[in-house]
């Protein structure tokens, strides 16, 4: 900054042209006391206006200021310019002020009579820019140390950026799938439609999933994930955000789960037909015994030249052994370990077969069953499992009347529009008070020792719930009853 020559001094002129300048300003002699400043100087520097500071050191106001600041101004009175973009002061309140500044001699004529500093208080957009910085670090942090995968992709799939754990979910480095791989090369064909389906819905909604897939591994294995993503847009081109979850332990699980929960029900099947056992010797030694007697009958006929009577004997022997067969099919049948395979069953043939599996002990223990099964309804099962269910509920009633004075089982069906309910009643004590759901719970029993596993109505349970369906106890009917029920085949 130029002044004219008067008297050696700074015209007096120079504090309206310092108060006229937008920026903090100020003008100092060669001593660097204050020759002029404007009413910004102080704020800008953390500290209040209205304070007169001319004829004050630089360095008396700021008692904090930096070494490297007295330096600065050591070589600006030498002819020189310095300036910063970001530098520290303390307050005097022990604050840090952020500042932008320019320093420049002061000339008079050829000669440096001082200096001229602006100055401008950065320090609100330092600290924007620094939680900015934070904040973006910790998007970053997060970015590449989140165990789940994410990536980011444009429209037609091109893979932009991909973190550590979706990179490892894939097998590929960063080099290889950032920018180079797509969201297509690596989705097997048969996702085709399902793929279609989750685009319109991220066009529609802004967003997609949970939606579950697999992908080809860079070795060329499948790997089973689960994504989720949204849409955002960028001056004015869309791209898709994906969160992506490696399946393969979770599926590991699943299949360990249902195994232990086969070989649960399958324990449980077991040990029914250990209670049952006495019951069904005495089932197939009734048609075994017809058909020894027949077959001596069959023997003198023959002798005699009977015909007739042989046609007859022979027509009780088969008789007899197709009962013998229905009841041993009927036990392979139930002690067959579960498949997968779920079909249309009906209720009435099923119910059938359970009760038929229990007939011996219903006829031994001088049980009445009541049947009211006239129905057509289907329902869609796994036959195994749901004839399980019958035979649990029907022996845990026989169960139950054993110690009654009159000794009655009734199983009923109910039918709605969507639902087929199957009533197993009995004349029995019935499940005691706060007791209705404890019963349900995997090996609560109320028999003696030795007389049940406790299993019985828990896995019975899950394989309602797990076909859809329920089984509860009704502690408001006039009897105790169990309810079954599943969704109706329509």
């Amino acid at each position: 900054m130029d002044a004219s020559p008067s008297s050696g001094s700074v015209p007096f002129d120079l504090e309206a042209l310092v108060s006229s300048i937008p920026l903090a300003a100020a003008l100092f002699d060669t001593e660097m006391r204050y020759l002029a400043h404007n009413d910004r100087w102080l704020p800008a520097h953390g500290e209040a206006a209205g304070r007169r500071l001319v004829g004050l050191s630089h360095y008396d106001v700021f008692p904090n200021m930096p070494p490297s600041w007295k330096n600065v101004h050591v070589r600006c009175l030498s002819g020189a310019t310095e300036r910063s973009d970001l530098d520290v002061l303390k307050g005097s309140d022990g604050t840090e002020q952020y500042l932008r500044w320019v320093v420049t001699p002061l000339r008079v004529g050829a000669d440096i009579r001082g200096l001229a500093i602006y100055a401008e208080n950065v320090t609100e957009h330092e600290g924007t820019r620094r939680r900015l910085a934070e904040r973006e670090c910790l998007i970053r942090d997060f970015f590449e140390k989140s165990p789940i995968g994410l990536n980011l992709c444009t429209m037609d799939g091109l893979w932009l950026e991909s973190n550590p754990a979706f990179l490892d979910i894939l097998g590929y480095g960063r080099s290889e799938a950032d920018g180079g791989l797509t969201y297509w090369q690596l989705t097997p064909t048969k996702y085709e439609e399902a793929e279609k389906e989750q685009l319109d819905i991220l066009r529609t909604h802004h967003r997609y999933g949970p939606y579950e897939k697999e992908f080809t591994r860079k070795d060329g294995s499948l790997v089973p994930v689960r994504l989720n993503g949204f849409l955002i847009e960028r001056d004015g081109e869309k791209f898709i955000w994906s969160l992506i979850e490696d399946m393969t332990a979770q599926r590991e699980l699943e299949v360990r789960v249902e195994e232990e929960r086969i070989k649960a029900i399958q324990a449980s099947k077991l040990a029914t037909l250990g209670e049952m056992a006495a019951g069904i010797a005495h089932e197939i030694r009734n048609p075994l015994g017809i058909i020894d007697g027949f077959a001596f009958a069959l023997n003198a006929a023959l002798e005699r030249g009977d015909a007739s009577a042989s046609h007859e004997a022979i027509r009780s022997i088969r008789a007899a052994a197709a009962r013998a067969s229905a009841i041993v099919d009927g036990l392979r049948k139930f002690a067959r370990i579960s498949d997968a395979t779920v079909e249309e069953v009906h209720v009435k043939d099923a119910i059938l077969e359970g009760v038929t599996l229990c007939g011996s002990r219903i006829a031994t223990e001088g049980v009445e069953l009541r049947l009211d099964i006239d129905t057509a309804s289907r329902v869609r099962v796994q036959s195994i499992e749901f004839g399980q269910v019958l035979v649990n509920l029907v022996t845990n009633a026989l169960d139950a009347v054993r110690s009654a004075t009159a000794k009655w089982v009734a199983v009923s069906v109910r039918e709605s529009d969507d639902l087929v309910e199957v009533l197993v009643d009995d004349s029995g004590l019935g499940v005691p008070k706060g007791k209705e759901h404890e019963v349900f719970k995997a090996f609560y029993t109320t028999k003696r020792i030795g007389e049940g596993t406790g299993l019985g109505l828990s896995i019975s349970k899950s394989i309602a719930e797990r076909h859809g369906g329920s089984l509860s106890y009704d502690s408001m009917a006039s009897h105790p009853r169990f309810v079954l029920r599943l969704p109706r085949a329509l």
